[in-house]
């Protein structure tokens, strides 16, 4: 973990792992208040330094899990078109 001071995380690191989990999960799974977490997604008070690991940690093995039982990731809903190879002419006989 590379940021200035030890005693704190990055809290765009936690941002990142904590998108997607809602307030009230997210603060079962660090084992503190909502309000307290609140506060670090708002920026009111800096966030633990053992938060983003925990959090990207629970994520690693997250996805081994699933590697491990066959299950593949889901696909983004946006991101980059993937060329499927279809290609479509357009039609040469327009009188029927």
């Amino acid at each position: 973990m590379k940021y200035p001071n030890s005693r704190y995380g990055n809290p765009q690191v936690m941002t990142h792992y904590a998108q997607g989990i809602p307030l009230k999960q997210l603060a079962h799974r660090l084992r503190r208040s909502e309000w307290t977490v609140s506060d670090w997604l708002n920026g009111i008070r800096k966030v633990p330094f053992w938060v983003p690991e925990l959090l990207r940690l629970q994520a690693i093995e997250q996805d081994h899990i699933r590697y491990q039982m066959g299950i593949q990731p889901l696909r983004k809903k946006f991101g980059v078109a993937q060329d499927t190879g279809h290609i479509f002419d357009a039609p040469t006989d327009l009188s029927t």
